[in-house]
Formats: C-alpha cells, sequence, structure tokens
C-alpha cells in the first residue's frame, strides 16, 4: 500500500485533549444532585422507648470517666465518636463528654447507644 495515498485521506482531528466537565455545563443538575446527597444522608431522630431511656442512663452514669463510644443524633444527622464521659447535669439534661482535651456537650435526648470500651485491651 502507497503511503502517499493514506496521507491525503481527510480524517477529521476531533476535539484533541478537551477536558469534560458534565456537571459544570448543568448547574441545575449538579443543585439537584448535591441537595440528593444531602437529602439522603438525613435521618430522623431515633424514638426512644422509657425504658431504654432509662437503661442509656444508667449506663451513661456508670460510664463517667471512662472510654465509650457515644452514638447520637443532631440536627438530622447521626454521630459515632469515641469520648470519655466526664458528666451529666440532671437539671439541663446535657451530657459532657472529652475528646482529646476538648468537651463536647450533648443532650441525654439525642443519645441512641453508648458502648464502653478500653483501647489498651485493642492493642
Amino acid at each position: 500500500m502507497n503511503v502517499s495515498k493514506l496521507a491525503d485521506i481527510n480524517i477529521p482531528q476531533g476535539r484533541g485533549m478537551i477536558k469534560w466537565a458534565p456537571f459544570a455545563t448543568m448547574p441545575e443538575q449538579f443543585e439537584n444532585v448535591n441537595r440528593m446527597k444531602v437529602e439522603q444522608a438525613h435521618v430522623p431522630m431515633p424514638a426512644l422507648t422509657n425504658e431504654l431511656q432509662q437503661e442509656l442512663e444508667l449506663k451513661l452514669r456508670g460510664s463517667v470517666g471512662k472510654n465509650v463510644i457515644l452514638r447520637y443524633w443532631h440536627d438530622g444527622y447521626e454521630y459515632q465518636v469515641e469520648c470519655v464521659i466526664e458528666s451529666m447535669d440532671d437539671w439541663s439534661r446535657v451530657v459532657t463528654a472529652s475528646k482529646e482535651g476538648s468537651f463536647m456537650f450533648v443532650q441525654f435526648e439525642h443519645i441512641y447507644s453508648v458502648d464502653e470500651y478500653d483501647y489498651m485491651d485493642l492493642l
């Protein structure tokens, strides 16, 4: 085959190395996808029975000064944190926990799980 004949063929060059940004061209779709991601992450507040709340309260009181994994709900999201329970205020129903020198305050009604652990046993 003659190479000169191949060079004469008019082959389209295409777009070259243009990068595609599929959502950037449609901002409404980009906003809708982000909104859907946020909505899927939202969960309703867990409904706890009185018996379960009493059990959690006893567990929290017994865990003061100990390492725990605290699971709680806040503003539509579920959180899990490894911390030390510092105190529980009976009047305001606020649990004070510390993690790495900083304090956090969680409403007792939002807590749905407390699990004690000893990180030294894990080593």
